[in-house]
């Protein structure tokens, strides 16, 4: 398999995956995410999601 490296092709992944890291972030500012935030606040996932949210709940 080949991977294309056209640079239009790697602009569209770099966009795809702006976007979807957006969406994963919507997702966790969300009531069901602040949820899990506050059960597992010790879990470094966790930590990382909220420092890449830009909070310190």
């Amino acid at each position: 398999m080949k991977i294309d490296m056209s640079p239009e092709a790697v602009g569209h992944r770099l966009k795809t995956v702006n976007e979807l890291r957006r969406v994963c972030l919507s997702l966790a500012n969300s009531s069901a995410g602040r949820e899990v935030i506050k059960k597992n606040s010790k879990n470094k996932t966790v930590q990382r999601t909220l420092s890449a949210l830009g909070s310190k709940k």
